[in-house]
């Protein structure tokens, strides 16, 4: 099963497609700025109804994808303060990299950090970092995956009493045996166990100037998963 998830922050929405298969987990990381024809991904999203830009997407990388999950990063944060929250007010997160936030121009180090609302809204918003890389993916998931375990449950009957959470917090063409699947499969097996692929793939795009960066140019014949030719 193929659901491709969404983190809806407008033109800077990332894109998470979860391939599900017997005994092994794939997700694929698509950014925002990825060109399709003259239109970047992030911008396809914003103008198109969710089933025509699925449409859009399965044509454009050559992958059928009909099940999606689009979550706005407002609801993310909400989950962080309903429940990820330390007693002082804090959200613990792990940074595996240092990096300068273009929201807020604050340096996060690598290494453990308590963050306050704030600083987590700058900590997962949409950037191509210091170094050039997408370390955003990395710090998105720590909030993607606290919504998924709100939302998400490996058993039948708790996704059947949670189907109405799921629904006002997200916008699904998911069914209760979807949510089943992909519960057993992501949740049960653990985010460790997944094999993950970034698109456009280090070394091979190019950037745009100094620090803030903006790709230019996409290389997709050495790419893991390639854009079709008419719209390259």
């Amino acid at each position: 099963m193929k659901v491709l998830f969404i983190f809806d922050d407008q033109k800077e929405s990332t894109f998470y497609l979860y391939d599900l298969k017997d005994g092994k987990n794939q997700l694929l990381r698509f950014s925002p700025e990825i060109l399709i024809g003259e239109k970047t991904l992030g911008q396809l999203f914003v103008e198109h109804p969710i089933e025509k830009f699925m449409a859009y997407f399965s044509v454009a990388f050559e992958i059928t994808v009909e099940k999606y999950l689009v979550m706005k990063k407002s609801e993310g944060l909400a989950a962080v303060k309903e429940s990820g929250l330390d007693n002082a007010g804090f959200f613990q997160v792990e940074n595996p990299t240092s990096f300068t936030a273009l929201q807020n121009g604050r340096h996060y180090d690598s290494g453990t950090l308590f963050l306050t609302m704030t600083e987590v809204a700058a900590y997962i918003s949409w950037q191509i970092d210091d170094d050039g890389t997408f370390g955003v993916f990395t710090r998105q998931e720590d909030v993607i995956r606290l919504m998924k375990k709100k939302l998400l449950k490996p058993r039948l009957s708790t996704i059947t009493k949670n189907i109405g959470n799921v629904n006002s917090h997200t916008q699904t063409n998911l069914g209760i045996k979807d949510m089943l699947k992909l519960g057993q499969g992501y949740l049960a097996k653990g985010d460790d166990r997944m094999v993950k692929t970034t698109l456009p793939a280090v070394g091979t795009y190019q950037l745009a100037g100094d620090f803030p960066y903006r790709i230019t140019a996409i290389d997709w014949q050495n790419n893991p998963i390639q854009l079709h030719p008419e719209l390259r």
